[in-house]
């Protein structure tokens, strides 16, 4: 009997036991820095990501794995019998979705692929990756993974507080002469993945002001399903932050995640940010 087989990018942050224990194939990433490329998840940690960052004299970026990666991985995946969902972060802020349609295209006739734009990123992509695995494994079918992502996306959230707009400016989210400005008036954006854009969805002074905001944020849904804080290696651990949620959600777990190499890119590495899931 024939399977889903769920594909997905190393911008899911899933850990290397999570992916074992659900048979998910990541793609990973290649980060440019320092003058050196590597694969995001295999060559390094965010640890080490981290310290060569510190190191380096200008600022990373990323690229997708190449187009033949893609359809190598489709065509030898399982036993040639089995569907494929391959689940990968918002094409508005990576290429990958591009090439995983062009590679899926390339096999046309020979196995079915379905290409989903998760239109988020990070933790968000994760747990859709996690759910659609799931379902995969009690059985469902590729139309039935993919009706279960498709209703999920709508109700994963992440609020991000930048400290810098370095990294905003550099990745054309803001002007020169906004960062400028911003700068001189000490203000710094509270940003929303939102419709597959990091978008700006208000302005604060202090970073007080944006742990407020974010706590505010979160507290305005009946109900969270899930829960974690997001943080940069170079950020200050928001431990107010954290209690003031144990406090609100006694009975929830709450994680904090350091960040990878892709957000690092778009954020800096100094953002606090909050992922929330709604539930269905």
């Amino acid at each position: 009997m024939s399977r889903v087989r769920i594909v997905t990018d190393s911008t899911a942050e899933l850990s290397p036991e999570t992916v074992q224990r659900l048979g998910i194939t990541v793609i990973p990433l290649n980060i440019h820095i320092g003058g050196e490329i590597f694969e995001d998840g295999m060559d390094f940690d965010p640890e080490q990501f981290y310290a060569r960052l510190e190191s380096a004299d200008s600022l990373p970026y990323t690229t997708a794995s190449p187009l033949h990666l893609f359809e190598d991985i489709y065509r030898t995946l399982g036993d040639g019998s089995d569907d494929i969902v391959s689940i990968h972060a918002s094409a508005k802020l990576s290429p990958t979705v591009e090439l995983a349609q062009a590679a899926a295209s390339s096999l046309l006739g020979q196995r079915r692929i379905a290409v989903v734009d998760s239109l988020t990123t990070s933790l968000a992509l994760r747990i859709l990756v996690i759910a659609a695995s799931e379902a995969s494994r009690q059985g469902a079918s590729l139309d039935e993974v993919i009706r279960l992502v498709r209703a999920m996306i709508p109700h994963v959230y992440l609020v991000f507080f930048v400290e810098t707009l370095e990294y905003l400016e550099r990745g054309e989210r803001i002007d020169k002469a906004e960062a400028l400005l911003g700068t001189m008036l000490s203000i710094k954006p509270l940003l929303i993945v939102e419709d597959g854009e990091i978008l700006p969805l208000e302005k604060v002074r202090t970073r007080s002001s944006g742990l407020d905001k974010l706590y505010e944020f979160i507290t305005e849904f009946p109900h969270v399903e899930e829960l974690a804080i997001l943080e940069g290696a170079g950020a200050v651990t928001p431990v107010e932050l954290m209690e003031r949620l144990r406090q609100t959600f006694p009975r929830r777990e709450i994680d904090i995640v350091t960040y990878g190499p892709a957000l690092v890119t778009h954020l800096g590495p100094g953002a606090v940010g909050v992922f929330v899931y709604e539930g269905l």
